[in-house]
């Protein structure tokens, strides 16, 4: 009895604010119990398999840097000026190199997490240079913004890499942000980072820095952050993207090449036809990789996307990209290499019901299509221009859920079960029983599922207004992770000593 009275203690705003307010948690990496969805049956797979080859064999694929092709020129490749055609054996042969799975170490070694075989992990906003702010405006992303981002995705219960360039902090000079944008990772979270990719020079820093958290050996012989280069599609990898890859791939850092692809614009008006395209571009990289060190972790996968035939602008959310996803899933099976998918981006300019149902387009098959690693879980607005302060914790509850989700049924309390019952019987109900007390049971910390009068009397918040309430509240409850302060000096006279190096001219 004493019991009872204790869990109605406070009412339902008691327990509402405990749960808005509860612990943080950090999920290690999920491992999913529910059955992976495939689009295509395997003579489609070999259909789109035996186009990409037709592509790399025949078109070819430019690759616009010395370096890259005096490295295809010491293989059985056919090279005419930057056009790099190679025979499947070759190109497969290669490929066989990468991994199917890697460790990708943080900071914390709890945080550390495995990418491929049956682990997924998930990471945050990538790359946009707007901001929704606090108070709902949309504005260029400062530093400050970089850091409140990382302590944001530091917090997230089911975000695995917090680290990386989450934001463009446009108060930064482009030669010294990827700086910054490292050492925001590397201070204000103890997760895995991505890595900078807009130069050779500057995946070297990020490199360096990285030498500087984990030491010298350790950090050209382990995977210290994954990062993300994309092809110019079609059938483009130019000189920034394939620098960075070889300083990460000589490194052996993961790098997900990625092509760009926008269905009728990069890539033809055709589910099929966009994956084969990317395939071609994709593996072509990975291979390129495994010239550079045998065995360099590599990731496949695509940001797709469609092109608004009426305006030819990119779209984020529809049924055609989600189809492309799940192809991609099964494609990176067919090659053994972990898959790359998006989730969470949303062509919306606001946190609304189109802004919802565009990531969920996203979600859905990121996590159904057996995706090893999700980029772009959080806030992602504006066709990936923009990133929002409450979209962003709005989507994290949205991870939740579906980290929740992937756990599948449960079948390990029957007998309890039957039990409960029996003891309710016929016309009783079980909300007051001990089963019920300490069910498993999903609950959005920020769904409104209060009366109408309720919501009314307590000011008819929309999504994006709860959304901004809880980005304040959980940077009010942020705390640092412990770092050494020797380390972080280090890592202060690095920036220091590359900002007297090199001129802020350089784009």
């Amino acid at each position: 009895m004493e019991k009872d009275k204790e869990i109605r203690k406070g009412g339902r705003a008691t327990r509402r604010a405990k749960r808005i307010n509860a612990p943080i948690v950090h999920n290690p990496a999920l491992i999913p119990n529910v059955p992976v969805y495939e689009v295509a049956n395997a003579e489609g797979v070999e259909q789109i398999h035996e186009l990409a080859m037709r592509i790399v064999e025949e078109i070819g694929i430019d690759f616009r840097e010395d370096a890259a092709l005096q490295t295809w020129g010491k293989t059985d490749a056919q090279i005419d000026g930057q056009r790099v055609r190679l025979g499947r054996e070759t190109l497969l042969s290669l490929v066989d190199k990468a991994p199917s799975e890697y460790t990708h170490h943080g900071r914390n070694s709890e945080r550390t997490v495995n990418v491929g075989g049956s682990s997924m992990v998930v990471s945050p906003s990538y790359g946009p240079p707007f901001i929704y702010d606090l108070d709902g405006v949309r504005r260029t992303a400062t530093l400050e913004d970089l850091n409140n981002l990382q302590k944001l995705n530091h917090m997230a219960s089911s975000v695995h890499i917090a680290g990386g360039p989450v934001v463009e902090p446009m108060d930064i000079p482009v030669p010294y942000r990827h700086l910054y944008m490292a050492y925001s990772g590397f201070k204000y979270s103890d997760k895995p980072i991505v890595g900078n990719v807009t130069s050779a020079a500057r995946a070297q820093d990020t490199v360096d820095m990285c030498k500087i958290v984990f030491g010298d050996d350790f950090a050209v012989n382990n995977c210290c952050t994954t990062s993300l280069i994309n092809a110019n599609s079609p059938l483009v990898w130019d000189e920034t993207m394939l620098g960075a890859l070889r300083i990460y791939a000589q490194n052996n850092h993961a790098v997900m090449c990625s092509p760009f692809s926008m269905a009728a614009a990069s890539t033809p008006a055709s589910n099929v036809g966009t994956m084969a395209v990317v395939t071609a571009e994709a593996l072509m990289a990975i291979a390129y990789a495994q010239l550079i060190r045998p065995g360099a972790p590599m990731l496949f996968g695509v940001p797709a996307m469609t092109v608004a035939l009426n305006t030819g602008a990119p779209v984020h959310g529809s049924p055609d990209s989600a189809i492309v996803q799940f192809l991609a899933g099964q494609m990176a099976r067919r090659y053994q290499v972990p898959h790359r998918a998006i989730a969470n981006c949303a062509t919306s300019k606001s946190a609304d019901m189109q802004g919802a149902y565009d990531s969920m387009w996203g979600l859905f098959p990121s996590f159904l299509s057996g995706a090893q690693w999700i980029t772009m879980a959080g806030g992602m607005m504006e066709g990936t221009l923009g990133v929002g302060y409450a979209k962003t914790v709005i989507d994290f509850e949205q991870l939740d859920a579906f980290y929740h989700f992937c756990q599948g049924p449960h079948f390990d309390d029957l007998d309890e079960i039957f039990e409960t019952i029996k003891e309710v019987g016929p016309g009783g109900h079980f909300l007051g029983t001990a089963h019920t007390r300490k069910a498993n049971l999903f609950i959005f910390p920020s769904q409104n599922n209060v009366t109408f009068e309720q919501w009314e009397a307590e000011g008819r918040k929309s999504s994006e207004q709860v959304g901004l309430d809880k980005a304040r509240r959980w940077l009010a409850r942020y705390e640092a992770p412990a770092m050494d302060p020797a380390l972080n000096q280090q890592l202060k006279e690095f920036i220091a000593k590359r900002e007297s190096e090199v001129p802020n001219t350089l784009l």
